[in-house]
């Protein structure tokens, strides 16, 4: 008899956990979405996301960013569509920094395709950003830019394919993780299954309320800019980027719109102003939108000061910023993705579907017990 795994919540990692599922021979998959297939309540959604190999954040990720890379490729090929841009991905800073030297340190242990920049190098290049004689940069000749929205309708798509069933609009009320399966309590009626994975980004706390304190809920607003001169942003002009200067961070992508350049920065924009995250005020308070816009401008100044338009969306992150991935009874939690796992979103949901099946655990860092309570600012 086969076994039965159910996915709750088919975003970033839900819907690559169940196109994994549904690729596994023995195990029949049904995944659970509260919001209808493509909806933009999600953490994923905004026109692309980096992929990049070179990697600052610690030795962990490169193999399965190695591993993300195969299956972005295996998903784009199923789904006869281009889901991994490779417009490289360009990291800049200053030499001396602990990030930069940590980034330095990734693509030699690794041996990684890249190409180092000088400041000279850089204004040559690249005449719509601004760089300084203490800047340099590294060029991740197999970074590029995702297709988001695209890529997890293509995997819920190849998972119906496969034989997965799909229930959208089907909120979640509570699991009961029984001892010999997990009952799915559902609006309507209840599903009984051999085990589950959860994967509720945004809303993981109201599913498995045990890990609350370990996890908080952050806006994340992307923004886009229109340039002075639009040949100088093309993507055969323009890699994607990361950049840092005086603890501004700001990454993004070229013009793939054919008017606009997608510049945006994390941590800034504060958390949702309801319980209810799809009910939540989207707007951002215009001032801090334009003072933003004004230190973009300074790394940038081929493109206008002001944004043209944004969006928000919701992540939730860990204090390490490490996601949680780990197995209670029969229920699998993946959270945690602070802001940078869409590109590692294949091999994360990989480890997930295998940890279900009582694989290997993942790394160490990523268990519940690794991880520490997120610091909250006192009330006023």
């Amino acid at each position: 008899m086969n076994r039965k795994v159910a996915v709750i919540g088919l975003g970033s990692t839900g819907s690559m956990a169940l196109w994994h599922l549904s690729r596994t021979p023995g195990v029949d998959a049904i995944g659970f979405e509260q919001f209808g297939i493509g909806h933009g309540y999600g953490a994923y959604t905004g026109e692309s996301r980096l992929f990049r190999m070179a990697y600052h954040e610690g030795t962990t990720y490169v193999p399965l960013l190695r591993r993300a890379r195969e299956l972005w490729h295996q998903l784009g090929a199923a789904s006869a569509r281009q889901l991994l841009h490779n417009f490289g991905v360009l990291s800049t800073g200053r030499e001396d920094s602990l990030a930069f030297q940590s980034l330095l340190q990734s693509v030699e242990d690794h041996d990684l395709a890249h190409e180092r920049l000088t400041a000279k190098q850089m204004r040559l290049r690249y005449p719509g950003l601004d760089s300084r004689d203490d800047e340099a940069g590294v060029l991740d000749l197999h970074g590029g830019a995702l297709r988001p929205e695209l890529a997890v309708l293509s995997a819920i798509e190849q998972s119906e394919r496969n034989g997965a069933i799909v229930q959208d609009h089907t909120g979640i009320t509570r699991i009961e993780d029984t001892g010999s399966g997990v009952r799915i309590h559902t609006e309507n009626t209840e599903e009984m299954v051999d085990q589950v994975i959860v994967t509720t980004g945004a809303w993981s706390s109201s599913v498995m309320p045990e890990i609350k304190d370990l996890i908080e809920v952050r806006k994340l607003a992307l923004t886009w800019f229109l340039p002075k001169i639009p040949a100088n942003f093309t993507p055969d002009r323009m890699p994607c980027f990361i950049r840092d200067r005086k603890g501004f961070h700001i990454f993004g992508a070229p013009s793939v719109d054919g008017y606009s350049v997608k510049i945006a920065g994390l941590d800034l924009w504060g958390g949702p102003n309801n319980p209810r995250i799809e009910e939540s005020d989207l707007r951002l308070e215009r001032r801090a939108v334009s003072e933003f816009g004004r230190k973009v401008h300074d790394l940038f100044p081929g493109v206008m000061p002001e944004p043209n338009r944004y969006s928000v969306h919701y992540d939730t992150y860990t204090s390490s910023k490490a996601p949680i991935i780990d197995r209670v009874g029969d229920v699998v939690i993946l959270t945690g993705g602070s802001g940078h796992a869409f590109k590692l979103a294949p091999a994360y949901a990989e480890l997930a579907t295998q940890l279900a099946g009582a694989g290997e655990l993942p790394p160490g860092e990523f268990s519940i017990s690794s991880h520490e309570p997120v610091a909250r600012p006192l009330a006023s």
